[in-house]
């Protein structure tokens, strides 16, 4: 019992503290591509995966109706990547050793069937996606990242 709640008041102090953080500012900016200016905008909802809650956010454009939910997730020897979900629709940007850039999801990890995502995107342009950075940056400057090029993986 008293491991029982000894748990659920650790994970209401890390959520506190996470969902504060999440509470910040949004982050804007403008894609080159049709889908227009982008928000970001830290999520009050959790995506769980495995019983771990990770924090997310909203992206949307001005020019679309698409709305996007991105969120970290732990990938391959502690890498982290930030998926990308709508309701048809995902792809992750992982941070490996060759850098920060796209690729598909895992089969263990995807909620949408490959075959669906790749009638949406472009093969060659998920390709040129592959390494968008190979400099370490802040966790803004990383969806900023998303948000600017993943607009840029759908075909015309």
């Amino acid at each position: 019992m008293k491991t029982q709640i000894f748990s659920i008041i650790l994970f209401l102090a890390v959520f506190a503290g996470t969902n504060s953080f999440a509470s910040g500012n949004e982050i804007t900016g403008t894609t080159e591509t049709a889908f227009g200016a982008y928000t970001i905008s830290p999520s009050p909802n959790y995506v769980v995966i495995d019983n771990v809650a990770y924090k997310s956010w909203d992206l949307n454009y001005s020019n679309s109706d698409k709305k996007f939910t991105l969120f970290y997730q732990t990938g391959v020897e502690g890498q982290c990547c930030i998926m990308v979900r709508s309701d048809n629709f995902e792809i992750k940007y992982e941070k490996g050793t060759k850098g920060f850039g796209a690729k598909l999801v895992d089969a263990e990890n995807r909620t949408v069937k490959k075959r669906e995502v790749l009638k949406q995107i472009s093969a060659e342009k998920l390709e040129m996606q592959r390494v968008l950075t190979n400099k370490v940056k802040s966790e803004a400057e990383y969806l900023g990242l998303v948000a600017c090029f993943m607009p840029m993986l759908f075909k015309s």
